[in-house]
């Protein structure tokens, strides 16, 4: 029985770590993607609102934002950052930059990381 209770107690506590995503090794310069199913709204990302994309003369296209590489341009200590598209176009082709608190925006896979050879 006790070995049983400590076999469960190392499972969740290796499945916990495994689970969360590692924002500390994140630097302005990293290439990042987003990863977006649906035409809902971003949580963590901070586009503005759709009715000021609207006004600005855009199409509110989420779902066009999937696969977008995008790269870290600068970042502060409670893990938002400025985000800007690497092929240097605009999001919705009028704004050239946004924020998103990566923390969040790793953990709900709304930006992955690509891999370390990535060369833009």
């Amino acid at each position: 029985m006790k070995y049983t209770i400590v076999l469960l107690a190392f499972l969740m506590f290796s499945t916990s770590s495994f689970s969360q995503n590692e924002v500390s090794n994140l630097k302005p310069g990293d290439i990042l993607f987003i990863s977006k199913d649906g035409n809902t709204p971003f949580q963590h990302l901070y586009f503005p609102k759709t009715n000021f994309i609207i006004k600005r003369g855009a199409i509110a296209n989420y779902k066009g934002l999937n696969g977008m590489h995008v790269k870290i341009e600068s970042l502060t200590d409670d893990y938002i950052a400025r985000i800007v598209p690497v092929n240097g176009s605009k999001f919705f082709n009028k704004f050239s930059y946004v924020n998103a608190n990566l923390k969040n925006a790793l953990n709900d896979e709304e930006l992955k990381q690509l891999n370390t050879g990535y060369k833009s």
